[in-house]
């Protein structure tokens, strides 16, 4: 209770604001009545010295007279005297021996002849002194009587200068006492009137002090709990008054300052937890800190790892030798395969308030679609060069032996064939190569009309009839007219591509269905053969450049690997789609689906 009582400020700085009234209050109580006492005093000294010096000079009876002859007149003279009550006047002779003749007393007759040395009321010493021409004083306590007087002696000289007699005054100070004690009295009360006062006053004021920082610091504490919607009221415009002002200054400050932060927290964990990239921070425990959706799923990361309460290897990300003394290895690149997926990782220090290196930040920059790319330009590559290099080949050969040997016509003539050929399949290959450039690049100009398709489809069907008369293949179709929007010349490309297709990997003596449906807004269109199929591995790549299926048998076809490509890139350009159905040993059903369009429409 002690220890909660001086924590308070509130008691303190009453209790020292008791403690300097009552230092002040005693002090000045003990000069009041000190000083009321020896005014008292003074008072009563200056009056029974008045009183004797007007007696000696108003009565020839003390100076002239002699005091023997002349006592009963002395006795009536006093008797006569208005004397303060609280004296008694004693005249004491000196006729060898001190003697009292007349006193103020009420018992004065008996007292009248005693010895005034030996006399009980009486101090000797000064009765001595003053016989010897010497006015004496002493102050006189009875502890029994517990009264308090003081006695006064004045000699009595005559006309000759010698030592009639002497005054004998005694002044009863009880009065004088008796005030200084209700003095005392009234300021011991007044103290502690105002000592109370001052008390219940300090602890107003110290309330008024405290009371607001209080309500501060309460306010403070629910702040610190993390309750930032704290105001305080202000009741002035003094000190206390401007801490309230600006603690309410503060908080709206930390609430704005909090929710930009809260704001750019919020919109660095969208970023971090959104972005393509997987993320990961790991302190120098090797604990993970934070890792964003994407890292979590591809390291299949456990909750303990996310809680930090299992170390995460970082060599499971390619870092080793990390030395947080050496912040050269804290920073660096490097490259790992996960799942499938190829990932290009850089890393670097994160670091505390003293820029000391805290653990590393690790990004993972998924890599795998230009690692896809840059193994297609590898097999474009190879692909172009090798289907360039046979057709060369072949031409460089025959035109060679032409060129060193005498041939019969005949066989000139063969070679020469042989030449034109190759010739025909290097230039069909460069063409589709630069159709397809055209089309990544944009550079083709679409000619966009109503077009009958039932009446491409018949060119079609009708350029390619050696090509089904050579393999007996049956083709039924099922088509009216039906108008689209497209390019001319881009669907022939489509439909040569595709029926080629289905003619050269369906038997002797096969079938091939072409089916044109109509719909609201679409028209599909339906090329089906009974021919050797697609293996399931191979159909999500089907449209690839220069993707064959079997390439050996490919090649005797004819084949390049472009035409569904190029005819897929065409398709896409037209706002159409392509759909692929096949199963080895059932055949191929291949969808193009393109706008429908009215006859006469303006594209």
């Amino acid at each position: 209770m002690k220890g909660n009582f001086f924590k308070s400020i509130r008691w303190r700085f009453a209790a020292i604001y008791f403690m300097l009234v009552l230092v002040f209050m005693i002090f000045i109580g003990v000069f009041i009545v000190n000083r009321l006492e020896s005014t008292q005093l003074e008072a009563v000294r200056e009056e029974m010295t008045q009183t004797v010096n007007t007696i000696i000079s108003s009565s020839d009876l003390i100076v002239e007279k002699d005091w023997l002859r002349s006592s009963e007149d002395i006795q009536k003279m006093l008797d006569e005297w208005r004397i303060n009550s609280n004296f008694q006047l004693y005249l004491i002779y000196d006729d060898n021996i001190p003697t009292i003749i007349a006193s103020t007393t009420n018992n004065a007759k008996s007292i009248k002849g005693k010895k005034a040395l030996s006399y009980k009321d009486f101090n000797p010493d000064i009765i001595i002194s003053a016989f010897k021409g010497t006015a004496g004083e002493n102050n006189v306590e009875d502890k029994n009587m517990n009264a308090k007087s003081i006695h006064m002696t004045k000699p009595i000289v005559d006309n000759s200068g010698n030592i009639r007699g002497i005054f004998y005054l005694i002044g009863d100070l009880q009065g004088v006492y008796n005030l200084i004690d209700s003095t005392r009295a009234i300021m011991t009360n007044a103290s502690l009137v105002a000592l109370l006062i001052t008390v219940i006053l300090g602890y107003v004021l110290a309330s008024s002090i405290t009371g607001p920082i209080s309500d501060v610091t309460k306010k403070a504490r629910e702040m610190a709990k993390g309750d930032f919607d704290q105001k305080v009221d202000v009741k002035s415009d003094d000190e206390i008054g401007q801490l309230g002002t600006m603690f309410n200054y503060l908080t709206e400050e930390l609430k704005h300052t909090i929710s930009d932060m809260d704001l750019e927290r919020a919109k660095l964990d969208t970023i971090f937890n959104y972005m393509a990239e997987g993320v990961v921070a790991v302190n120098k425990e090797n604990k993970l800190i934070h890792a964003n959706y994407i890292a979590t799923d591809l390291l299949g990361l456990t909750d303990e790892e996310l809680l930090g309460l299992k170390t995460f290897n970082i060599s499971r990300i390619g870092i080793e030798n990390i030395d947080y003394s050496d912040i050269r290895t804290l920073e660096g690149e490097v490259s790992e395969s996960m799942d499938d997926k190829f990932f290009n990782i850089k890393y670097a220090p994160y670091l505390d308030d003293n820029s000391q290196p805290s653990g590393i930040i690790a990004v993972f920059q998924d890599i795998t679609k230009e690692h896809k790319l840059d193994d297609m330009r590898k097999e474009f590559v190879a692909n172009v060069s090798h289907e360039l290099k046979t057709p060369i080949t072949t031409i460089k050969t025959y035109s060679e032996t032409l060129i060193d040997q005498d041939l019969d016509r005949d066989t000139n003539k063969h070679f020469l064939e042989i030449i034109n050929k190759e010739s025909d399949r290097m230039n069909n290959l460069v063409m589709d190569l630069l159709q397809l450039s055209n089309i990544d690049y944009k550079h083709t100009n679409w000619e966009i009309e109503a077009l009958d398709i039932s009446k491409i489809l018949e060119q079609c069907l009708q350029s390619l009839d050696l090509m089904r008369k050579e393999k007996e293949i049956y083709v039924a179709t099922n088509f009216k007219k039906t108008y689209v929007k497209a390019d001319r010349n881009a669907l022939d490309k489509i439909f040569m591509n595709v029926i080629s297709n289905a003619y050269k990997y369906t038997g002797n003596r096969g079938r091939v269905d072409i089916v044109v449906t109509e719909f609201r807004r679409d028209v599909n269109i339906t090329i089906k053969d009974n021919g050797i199929g697609i293996p399931f591995k191979d159909q999500r790549r089907i449209f690839e450049r220069f993707y064959r299926v079997e390439k050996g048998r490919s090649r005797e076809e004819g084949g390049t690997g472009l035409g569904l490509s190029i005819s897929k890139e065409l398709i896409d350009a037209l706002d159409g789609k392509i759909m692929l159905d096949s199963a080895p040993g059932r055949g191929t059903e291949i969808t193009i689906t393109l706008p429908r369009a009215k006859a006469g429409d303006k594209i």
